[in-house]
């Protein structure tokens, strides 16, 4: 990135930057600029180690006579939504694999599907027919789709 295209609607933007020499990814979070340079600060998306100390964000900067600095090796990445989209048709009524899969209350801690895919952390199921869901998760959507393929028939699952 250039000196001249940072400008604060960059910041909430989804980034790869340079730090010890790896390209990371983060958020960028604040932009600064003084006589000499420009500056992006960058929160990682996990922390990283260098020697014994954990950093959680790093400052991209550049300078603005001649674009030396860390900043020329900072790209913007494509704003993907942070969950999954999972549409499932079930060979078979919701109601019935409720009334199936469910029946022993005890085993599965819940009584229906929706109440069992709804107990995975940051994933909701909603039903829109008598067959069909759409389930959505920032993550453990690998985990929910392995336990829908062992314990339901499945007509069709598209994952986006």
């Amino acid at each position: 990135m250039k000196t001249t295209e940072v400008n604060k609607e960059l910041i909430g933007r989804r980034c790869e930057c340079i730090f010890t020499g790896l390209m990371v990814t983060g958020v960028i979070e604040d932009t600064e600029e003084n006589e000499h340079t420009i500056e992006v600060k960058v929160r990682f998306d996990h922390p990283h180690q260098w020697g014994d100390d954990l950093y959680n964000d790093v400052w991209a900067w550049g300078r603005k006579t001649d674009e030396f600095g860390t900043l020329h090796h900072l790209q913007l990445l494509e704003d993907k939504p942070d969950f999954q989209i999972m549409t499932v048709v079930f060979g078979e009524p919701i109601s019935r694999i409720d009334r199936s899969v469910f029946e022993d209350v005890e085993t599965w801690g819940v009584c229906s599907l929706q109440g069992w895919v709804n107990s995975y952390e940051s994933v909701r199921f909603v039903a829109i027919d008598d067959h069909t869901a759409i389930i959505t998760g920032e993550y453990n959507m690998e985990q929910v789709k392995v336990w829908l393929e062992k314990y339901t028939s499945i007509k069709s699952l598209k994952t986006s």
